[in-house]
C-alpha cells in the first residue's frame, strides 16, 4: 500500500511539473518569443524517408502534392489526407533538384545549375521529358521556382550571387511560349531595402542587408510574391509590383530549413522543411498580418 501511494505521489509530481513547463512555454508573459512570432502553425505532416531531403513542394490538386528532393530526378505525390507517397514519376537522373511548379499538364523542376526540366503530362505513364537551360550557373544557385499562369511564364530567382548587380536579387521570366529567358530581371529583391535590416543582435539572423532565396509561390488571392529563405529563415512578402511589404522572421525550432513553398487555390499556405537533425515535414502555416 506504501509503495502504491509513493508512485501515485510521484507521478502527479511529474504531471504537474511537465504540466508547469508547458504553461511557461505557451505562456506569452513568461515566454516573450511568442510574441515575436507572426505566424501560426496550423498543422504538421513528418515525411517518409524517402523525403526527408525535400526540396520543393506544388499543390496539384484537393490533398494531393508533388514533391522533389535534392538528390533524386523523381516527383513525389504526396497524399495530405492519407499521409502517403501515392505515386513517383522518374524524370531524370542523380542531380541537384531544389523547386517544382505546375501549369495545367505539366511539371517544371528547377536544379541548382539552372538546368529547367519540363515534365509534360506528368501524372500520365506516357509523360515525355524536356530540358533547357536557363543562363545561370550552380554559381548563382538556383533554388526557387513558381508559374505565372496569368503571364505564361515561370519565374524564378537566384539564391547566391546575380550576375547583374550586387543590390538586388533579380526575379527573372521563362516564357512557355518562346522556352526564352528574359536577360533583366522582372522583379528585383532590393537588398538595400531597410526591411533587411537587422532589428536586434540574434544570432540566428545575418547581421547584413542580405537574402538568399529558396523558393518562391504567388498568393492565388492577392497577387503577392512569399519569397522563402533557408539559410536564416525568413518570408518576404512583396506586392505584385516587388515592392517589399513585409519581413516574417521564422524560428528553427519548426522551420529547420524551410526550403518549399506552395499555395492551394484557397489561399492556405504550405512550407516544406528538410530533415536537418530531424524529421523533414510540410507545414501548414498562417501569416498574422496584424502583428
Amino acid at each position: 500500500m506504501r509503495e502504491n501511494k509513493i508512485a501515485f505521489l510521484i507521478i502527479v509530481g511529474v504531471l504537474a511539473f511537465v504540466g508547469i513547463l508547458w504553461y511557461a512555454f505557451e505562456n506569452p508573459a513568461l515566454n516573450p518569443r511568442l510574441e515575436e512570432e507572426t505566424y501560426t502553425i496550423i498543422r504538421k505532416w513528418d515525411m517518409p524517408l524517402e523525403l526527408n531531403e525535400i526540396s520543393g513542394i506544388r499543390w496539384i490538386s484537393e490533398n494531393r502534392i508533388a514533391a522533389v528532393q535534392d538528390e533524386e530526378g523523381i516527383i513525389f505525390i504526396y497524399n495530405l489526407k492519407t499521409n502517403l507517397v501515392e505515386k513517383k514519376i522518374s524524370f531524370g537522373k542523380s542531380g541537384d533538384y531544389e523547386a517544382i511548379t505546375t501549369t495545367d499538364n505539366a511539371a517544371y523542376v528547377m536544379e541548382s545549375s539552372g538546368r529547367l526540366f519540363e515534365v509534360e503530362d506528368f501524372l500520365s505513364d506516357t509523360f515525355t521529358t524536356n530540358e533547357y537551360q536557363v543562363p545561370f550557373s550552380g554559381r548563382n544557385n538556383m533554388e526557387s521556382l513558381v508559374a505565372d499562369t496569368l503571364k505564361n511564364r515561370l519565374l524564378f530567382t537566384v539564391k547566391d550571387k546575380d550576375p547583374n548587380s550586387e543590390a538586388y536579387k533579380g526575379i527573372y521570366a521563362f516564357n512557355l511560349e518562346t522556352k526564352q529567358t528574359s536577360s533583366l530581371p522582372v522583379l528585383k529583391i532590393p537588398l538595400d531595402s531597410s526591411i533587411f535590416k537587422p532589428k536586434d543582435a540574434d544570432d540566428d539572423v545575418e547581421a547584413s542587408n542580405n537574402f538568399f532565396p529558396s523558393d518562391m509561390a504567388i498568393h492565388p488571392k492577392t497577387g503577392h510574391y512569399y519569397i522563402l529563405e533557408g539559410k536564416y529563415p525568413q518570408m518576404l512578402i512583396m506586392d505584385s509590383l516587388g515592392k517589399p511589404l513585409k519581413l516574417h522572421r521564422l524560428y528553427k525550432e519548426s522551420f529547420a530549413q524551410p526550403e518549399g513553398i506552395t499555395f492551394a487555390p484557397d489561399g492556405t499556405l504550405y512550407i516544406s522543411n528538410e530533415g536537418k537533425n530531424g524529421t523533414a515535414n510540410i507545414l501548414e502555416v498562417i501569416f498574422n498580418e496584424d502583428k
